[in-house]
């Protein structure tokens, strides 16, 4: 019974980790204009783990840190 709580908590939230770090990652990042960081926001909260494998692998090299 223990082994099946702690792969099930494996399976749901496991997925969440990239989606939060790119929901996190998205404002402190340079964007080539508004809308484009507002798209890439809309899609990794629209579609949670696709949306913020997509961003993490295409979308985050074409921007850079924002610098306090």
């Amino acid at each position: 019974m223990t082994l099946r709580i702690i792969l099930l908590l494996i399976l749901l939230v496991l997925p969440l980790i990239p989606t939060f770090w790119a929901l996190i990652d998205i404002p402190r990042r340079r964007f080539s204009s508004t809308k484009k960081k507002v798209i890439w926001f809309l899609v990794v909260s629209t579609f949670p783990f696709v949306g913020a494998i997509v961003y993490i692998a295409i979308a985050r090299r074409g921007t850079e840190p924002i610098k306090p």
